[in-house]
This record gives structure tokens, C-alpha cells and sequence, in this order.
């Protein structure tokens, strides 16, 4: 994910590009004298200017709280009234008045070709002047909306995801914590000396589902430390009932992850690769690395008891949210045979 600090670097290096396009893009040569400090570099220097003060005025409050709200023919005067002063206000702060005389406006007889160049009015001159400004303007405005919506399409689809991610963290609730309640409850009365273990795993593991997984992003070592308890607690209840293989190669540091991204996968292996009465086999693996995270989960296919027992989320939510935050910074396979679900999922981080 872009962090916000790269976010106004990007905005400082697009604004002094875009207030340099009038020297860069110039028909006039640069080693004419008075280049740089011409009238007509400096009234296309203030109009990008204002173009740059249009686009955050408009993407920042006029999008969102007229256009968006409906309320065109008051947005349809704002736009009116920027317009205007990008066309004709530079020209005041300038002293560049493309309607007074012109050299080109009277016409005459040019001595160097013997031509006669015929007068044209001052409507044409301005045109010609500010023909550019308009495209810009028309352009300015047309891309703050289409940012605005972009945005708000993005924000839509996080809010969509983190409401189904709730959903998620519902249906975890009741089933997991009265099978494991139950298996708890099975130690305790064997007094075995897991059961207390068992406690605070659960407890952990709760408090994470109900606090950390909230965030936007949580640490890696966290998200792992969540894994781990979940898996040890599918194994204090399942017992014998799956030959588990689960290992972790390398130390999470500050790395962070999206929450429940890793899990939905170890989740679901356990939800269709667990039955008593087959043969039930579950391989799991977590390499860390400085800049990345990658997971290996295999589990063998068996009949699934209780088929009431399914997340909201399910694997293309996982897809959504993947792409959503690590959009062209992720690689996920998935091998669906009639023997084996396979997930290989490797995420940068940084």
C-alpha cells in the first residue's frame, strides 16, 4: 500500500512539472531575450498556477460536496466562474492584454516577403492565445472527476470488504469457540495440564479477532502469533483426527499485513481437509523474508460433515481483498485437483 508520506512527494513532483509545462512546451525559442521573463511566459506561468489551485479546490470540495451531492447547476456556476478567472485574471496580474493593439491586429504590407497581411480582430488574437488554457481547463476538470469517482470506488469496495471481513469474524465466533470450549472443558476434566495452555490461547486468540483484526494493517509477527494459536487449538480438539505439519522458516520484524489475509486460506483448509472417520492430512508453511511473506498450505481432500459451516468471505472475497491492497504486488496460485487443495501465496510487503 502507498504510504502517505510517497503520496505528497508525488503531489510536489506532478505540481512543479505541470508549472513548468509553459517553458518546457513553449513555441517561442529559449535564447530569446527575455525569455523566462516575457509577458506571455509569465501570464502561462500564473494560469497553470490557478489551474493547480482549481484542480484541489475542486477534487477536495466541489466534487464531493456539490457535484456529488446532485447539485449540478451550482457546481455548472463554479466551473463558469474558474473558467473566467483562468482565462482573464492572469492577464491583469501580467499586464498582458491580448483585446488591446497587437502588432498582427491592423494588418499592412510586410516588407521582408512584399506580402499583404490582412487585419484580424482581437477576439481571434485572444483565441488563439488561450485556446490552450481552455483544453487544459476542460481537461483539469474532467480528471478531478474521474480521480473523485475512482476514489470513492475504491472506498466503496474497502468498506464493502471490511463489512464481509466482520461477517467473517462472526461466523468464526460461535463454531470455533464452542468446539474448542468443548475440548477444553474434555481437558479439564481429564485434569490435564494442557487445558490452562488451552485458556490463554483461546484468550489471545479472541482478543486479536476481536481488537487487532479491526486495523487496516496489523505486524506480521501478530498476524503469525494468531495463526499459531489457532492451529494450536485445532489440534488440542482435533487430536488424532489429521496428521498436521505446520512450520514457520525466518523472523517477522516490523513487516506489516492486511489482517486475516494468510488465515482465510489456513482456515479453509481446515473447514474441507478435516474428518475423523478418513484420512486427513494438512501441510502448512509461513516463509518470512526482509520484503516478503509466502505460505504454502496443502490439505487432502476428505467429505466435509458440517457443510453449514462456511465463511461469508470464502477464497474470492481473499481474491478481492488481495487485489485491493496489494494490487500487482502479490502472486497467488491455487491447484484444485480431485485429491488436493494447494494455495501458494507470496505478498510483498514493503
Amino acid at each position: 500500500m502507498t504510504k502517505p508520506k510517497n503520496q505528497y512527494l508525488y503531489h510536489i513532483l506532478g505540481c512543479l512539472a505541470f508549472l513548468l509545462l509553459p517553458l518546457t512546451l513553449s513555441p517561442r525559442p529559449p535564447e530569446e531575450v527575455g525569455y523566462f521573463l516575457s509577458k506571455p511566459t509569465q501570464r502561462d506561468f500564473v494560469v497553470n498556477l490557478l489551474m493547480l489551485v482549481f484542480f484541489y479546490i475542486n477534487y477536495y470540495i466541489l466534487i464531493p460536496r456539490v457535484y456529488f451531492r446532485e447539485k449540478y447547476l451550482v457546481y455548472s456556476l463554479f466551473l463558469a466562474v474558474g473558467f473566467g478567472l483562468i482565462l482573464f485574471f492572469p492577464s491583469f496580474v501580467t499586464g498582458n492584454f491580448s483585446w488591446q493593439d497587437h502588432p498582427g491586429r491592423m494588418g499592412g504590407f510586410n516588407p521582408h516577403n512584399g506580402h499583404f497581411i490582412p487585419s484580424r480582430p482581437v477576439g481571434s488574437i485572444f483565441f488563439e492565445e488561450v485556446k490552450h488554457h481552455i483544453y487544459l481547463f476542460a481537461v483539469v476538470a474532467l480528471f478531478s472527476i474521474l480521480l473523485q469517482v475512482n476514489s470513492r470506488l475504491l472506498q466503496a469496495e474497502k468498506e464493502r470488504l471490511a463489512a464481509e471481513l466482520a461477517h467473517l469474524k462472526a461466523q468464526i465466533h460461535p463454531h470455533f469457540l464452542f468446539n474448542t470450549l468443548n475440548s477444553i472443558y474434555a481437558l479439564t476434566i481429564k485434569k490435564d495440564d494442557k487445558a490452562p495452555d488451552s485458556i490463554v490461547k483461546l484468550s489471545e486468540f479472541m482478543r486479536y479477532l476481536l481488537k487487532d483484526a479491526n486495523e487496516n494493517e496489523v505486524f506480521l509477527d501478530k498476524e503469525i502469533g494468531y495463526i499459531t494459536n489457532y492451529i494450536d487449538l485445532q489440534i488440542s480438539r482435533l487430536r488424532d483426527s489429521v496428521n498436521l505439519n505446520f512450520e514457520v522458516n525466518g523472523t517477522a520484524k516490523n513487516q506489516k499485513i492486511a489482517p486475516l489475509l494468510l488465515f482465510s486460506f489456513i482456515e479453509n483448509a481446515f473447514k474441507h481437509g478435516v474428518n475423523p472417520d478418513e484420512d486427513s492430512k494438512i501441510d502448512i508453511r509461513i516463509d518470512i523474508k526482509n520484503e516478503s511473506v509466502y505460505l504454502l498450505v496443502i490439505n487432502k481432500k476428505v467429505t466435509i460433515i458440517n457443510k453449514e459451516y462456511s465463511t461469508n468471505i470464502g477464497l474470492a472475497n481473499t481474491r478481492e481483498r488481495l487485489h485491493l491492497f496489494y494490487a500487482n504486488k502479490h502472486k497467488l496460485r491455487i491447484d484444485n485437483n480431485t485429491e488436493f487443495f494447494k494455495v501458494e501465496l507470496e505478498i510483498e510487503l514493503i
